[in-house]
Order: C-alpha cells, then structure tokens, then sequence
C-alpha cells in the first residue's frame, strides 16, 4: 500500500477514535452533572442555575420544580439548592475540561485507543 495512503487512513483512525472519546467525555460530563435533592433527581444546567438565581434574588425562599421524571419537588432553601447545583456543576467542568486537556494531548493512535474515561475523569 501506498505510505501517503496508510498515513491517511491511519490519521482517518486516529481521529474517529479521538471523536468518539470526546463523545463519551460529554457524556460522563452530563451524567455527573445529575443531583439528587429533596428527593427529586436534576439535571444541572445553566439554565436551570439561572433560574434559581433569578428566583433567589426575587426573594423567594422556596419553590416547586419538576425534576427530570416530572415528579414535583418543593425545594424549602433555594439558596442551599443553589449552592448544591453549582458546586456539583463546578465539578463536573472540572473533571470534563482536564480529561479533555488530557485526551487532546494523546497525539499518538495507542493512547487514544487505550483511553480509558473513568479512570481519567
């Protein structure tokens, strides 16, 4: 086979693997941006940060959401909630921004290939 042609598919490879690992950090991401409270499960996100906070600053003390099952939770302290989301939130960029940083130096196919989400999130 050609080596111009072996160069190409092997960097073919090497960036469907690399796309597919990305793929599966956004995931990881999105699952650990999940909290239980009050006994509601939530999806954290900015959206729902902000409404929080909006709500904090219009004084209010409590509120009904619906969580990802839309089951209605009465949360009794938005600023304890609030606090709760973003720590969680926090930490999943966290964990997702220096896997990324890590999976992005991987330059060679057998790192990548090897990568393992769990152990470097």
């Amino acid at each position: 086979m050609d080596k111009r042609l072996e160069n190409a598919l092997d960097f073919s490879n090497f960036r469907m693997i690399l796309t597919t690992r990305q793929e599966n950090l956004k995931l990881l991401m999105n699952n650990k941006s999940m909290i239980s409270y009050e006994g509601g499960l939530f999806k954290i996100d900015k959206e729902l940060i902000g409404f929080v906070s909006s709500l904090i600053s219009l004084n209010e003390k409590e509120f009904i959401f619906m969580d990802i099952n839309d089951i209605p939770v009465k949360i009794l302290d938005l600023s304890k909630f609030n606090e709760a989301l973003i720590l969680q939130y926090k930490k999943a960029l966290e964990q997702y921004y220096q896997s990324y940083q890590k999976l992005s130096e991987a330059r060679d196919i057998r790192k990548v290939i090897d990568w393992d989400e769990e152990k470097h999130a």
